[in-house]
């Protein structure tokens, strides 16, 4: 374990701050007192207050290190900031000149009996600003602690929560429409009896369908080419059942490889199709910046737009996925429908 890891901007900013703050504490009392500014000292003890803060918050991080963030970890640093920052100030008084001394310590010293009550009277003084500063540096962690915490469940949260709803969503396709069902199987009987290459064909069509709805691994995440074959798969199968509709498909090699949430392209085609009253129907879909754009037109010339709940389902699927990062948006006219998704790539 490093003695001191963790040591970084923030404690440089904490030091600086807290010489801001001795230094207009310092000031006032000067214009409280009508002395007189003397530039040379305010700034010598500028730089002795900033070394002598960064010392003190570097026996915070040793201490917090070895003991862990408790009590007893700002106890040890306030005792070793005392008097890692009392022997500092007595080396850099030792070093420096008489008259630099002097200045520093202005034009009234403070006189001591001997070195010993010199050192006391500095590490009393050392202890006074150090337990401030390690008890405030103390505060600042606990709440950067709590806030990381606090960001991690929400996270953690929010995975959760999107990791469920996927697993709904591939649950969801995974049911296949009862009322569809039953009725291929028996377009599947009629056609048999017509024909059995017709019969076989309708119920190619029918597995094909259920291979897609139906997913092999329920850990793999979806793309919008698995999305594109799920709604192929329905238009071959319901076409069976009625008029098919002419089928456009527009999606770049790039695009579909793009991850896309199950269940969200199907029921933009079944709303497009409104009861399978059209009779084109165009998918086209494009990579754009960071998102995917996917575009379903049909040219359903129906009195009242219906659908509405696939509509709907899918607009609360994205709000809970994407949380207000992904659109969707309808057009109806009387002549076509059209759909535009976006959601992040």
């Amino acid at each position: 374990m490093k003695l001191f890891a963790g040591f970084g901007r923030r404690h440089l900013i904490i030091a600086a701050a807290f010489v801001v703050v001795i230094q207009l504490t310092h000031s006032s009392y000067v214009l409280v007192g009508k002395e007189e500014f003397e530039v040379l000292p305010i700034l010598s003890w500028t730089a002795m207050y900033y070394a002598l803060f960064l010392i003190g918050l570097a026996c915070a991080v040793a201490a917090e290190n070895l003991v862990g963030a408790s009590a007893k970890s700002v106890v040890l640093a306030v005792v070793a900031s005392a008097i890692m920052t009392t022997l500092a100030i007595e080396a850099v008084f030792g070093l420096l000149p008489a008259s630099a001394t002097q200045a520093m310590e202005g034009r009234k010293p403070m006189e001591f009996v001997n070195a010993a009550h010199r050192i006391a009277f500095r590490m009393s003084v050392s202890a006074g600003w150090a337990l401030l500063l390690v008890v405030f540096y103390h505060l600042l962690e606990a709440s950067r602690r709590a806030a990381e915490q606090l960001h991690a469940a929400r996270v953690a949260a929010l995975s959760a929560e999107r990791k469920m709803l996927e697993g709904d969503l591939r649950a969801m396709q995974s049911r296949v429409d009862p009322q569809l069902l039953f009725d291929t199987l028996l377009a599947v009987e009629r056609a048999y009896v017509q024909d059995v290459q017709t019969g076989q064909d309708a119920l190619d069509a029918l597995i094909r369908f259920l291979r897609a709805a139906l997913p092999g691994d329920l850990a793999a995440s979806t793309t919008l080419a698995g999305e594109q074959e799920l709604a192929e798969a329905y238009l071959a199968l319901v076409g069976r059942l009625a008029e098919p509709a002419h089928l456009e498909i527009s999606v770049p090699p790039e695009a579909r490889a793009a991850a896309m949430p199950a269940m969200l392209l199907l029921p933009l085609v079944r709303w497009a199709l409104d009861d399978r009253s059209a009779t084109q129907l165009a998918i086209s879909a494009r990579r754009r910046d960071d998102a995917l754009e996917v575009s379903v037109r049909s040219d359903s010339r129906a009195g009242a737009p219906t659908g509405e709940a696939h509509i709907a389902g899918v607009r609360e699927r994205l709000a809970r996925l994407f949380a207000g990062h992904a659109t969707l948006d309808v057009n109806v006219s009387a002549s076509a429908r059209e759909v535009r998704l976006s959601i992040p790539a």
